[in-house]
């Protein structure tokens, strides 16, 4: 009896013991996790809050949309892919279509006195192609609702261009009449450098500013000139560009 009392006694302590070094449940590690990510200061050795890959996103530049509304001869429509690496690194590719249907009022081709037909410069749509990343300055903040930080972007395009309506005056009988130039062609690759700012809107949802210099590191021309406009770049003689986006992000954390 006094044995059996004893087996007993024993095996009524195993649970407890086994409770003060039980293996940590599922639960019990991501709370940890958690801690460790929302702390202020990180863990010596831990360079990065955030995985390597924390998510990414669809977004779109509404800007030049939102100009064209104001009379503008001339568009891009584009979409852009970025991939979110610890926060910090941004890849992005960028695909996109732009065209141009501009008429001077200063130049072109005076049909008489009180006719003038200015210049017109026509490209169809053409795409264009852009990469580049993001580099964002708050990676390690606690929550980081919103990013801002410096950027680089390289683009490319191939345009098609109609040049119509230019004045021309014959050397010898001093007639001035219209002349036009057709199926000019052109090859684009410029660089863009300046800085952004996202925005969280909701959990999915974010908008984003960007101001960029961009100088062009080969801009097209034929034997008649260069281009007036560029897909995915805009005017030719701007060296300034600006974007407001509006992202769908995936599985921001």
């Amino acid at each position: 009896m006094r044995w059996t009392m004893l087996s007993l006694l024993l095996l009524s302590s195993l649970p407890l013991h086994a409770q003060g070094n039980s293996i940590p449940t599922n639960s019990e590690v991501q709370e940890a996790q958690l801690a460790n990510q929302w702390a202020e200061e990180l863990p010596d050795g831990v360079k990065y809050r955030y995985p390597l890959l924390n998510g990414m996103s669809v977004s779109f530049n509404l800007f030049p949309p939102l100009i064209q509304l104001f009379g503008k001869g001339y568009c891009n429509y584009e979409g852009t892919l970025t991939l979110d690496l610890h926060h910090r690194f941004f890849p992005q590719f960028t695909a996109g279509a732009g065209y141009c249907d501009a008429k001077s009022k200063d130049i072109g081709y005076e049909v008489d006195d009180t006719h003038f037909q200015g210049l017109r410069y026509h490209s169809k749509m053409r795409p264009f192609f852009r990469t580049g990343m993001l580099f964002n300055f708050n990676y390690n903040d606690i929550k980081p609702n919103d990013f801002y930080g410096a950027l680089i972007r390289f683009g490319y395009a191939y345009s098609k261009a109609d040049v119509t309506n230019l004045s021309y005056t014959d050397a010898n009988w001093g007639y001035v009449g219209p002349l036009e130039v057709k199926d000019l062609k052109f090859h684009s690759i410029w660089m863009e450098v300046g800085g952004f700012i996202k925005v969280q809107v909701t959990n999915h949802f974010s908008m984003g500013w960007d101001l960029a210099y961009k100088p062009f590191l080969h801009r097209g021309k034929d034997e008649h000139g260069k281009p007036y406009f560029v897909p995915g770049y805009g005017v030719a003689n701007s060296k300034f560009g600006f974007g407001f986006h509006l992202y769908y992000d995936l599985n921001r954390k």
